[in-house]
């Protein structure tokens, strides 16, 4: 193969080897500009176009993370009701969610998993702040699920006393 290329090479005459070399090079060239150069283009302007969106994504980020600090770091309100879960379990009964309650279990001196199989969403937030703004009850893990009504959901949650 080597040889047959040599043999074509030296039967064409100087001019037909420049003409050759110059389509050669202008086909490297073409592909280069095709498969190199346009794909890294378009990649550099998308990636320009989302840098704006990620910065303020990551500055978003760091002001949840000062403001989950700030929480953790904020000291609890004593609880004069005495356990987690006699906390909880009062604050449920005075907003009304203690019947929507299948769950109230003690699992150590400061933790208590809470499950309610339907109930409100807006009452399931306003009980959890209430719960953490006056008694330091965080929630540690929740797993909260739409029951299929509108505005109903299953929330299985591990909520923490304060430090």
């Amino acid at each position: 193969m080597k040889a047959q290329l040599v043999q074509f090479w030296r039967a064409r005459a100087p001019r037909e080897r420049f003409v050759l070399v110059a389509g050669a090079a202008l086909l490297a060239l073409a592909l280069g500009y095709a498969y190199a150069w346009l794909p890294m283009q378009r990649e550099l302007m998308q990636l320009r176009d989302t840098l704006p969106q990620l910065h303020r994504q990551a500055a978003q980020m760091q002001r949840d993370a000062e403001e989950v600090a700030r929480l953790r770091a904020h000291p609890a309100a004593s609880r004069q009701g005495g356990s987690i879960a006699t906390v909880v379990e009062q604050r449920a009964a005075a907003s009304g969610l203690r019947e929507h309650i299948a769950t109230l279990a003690a699992q150590d001196d400061g933790r208590v998993r809470v499950v309610l199989p339907r109930v409100g969403f807006d009452a399931w937030l306003a009980w959890i702040g209430d719960l953490q703004t006056a008694h330091g009850v965080r929630i540690e893990s929740a797993r909260i699920e739409s029951s299929g009504e509108a505005g109903m959901v299953r929330v299985d949650a591990v909520l923490a006393g304060g430090a």
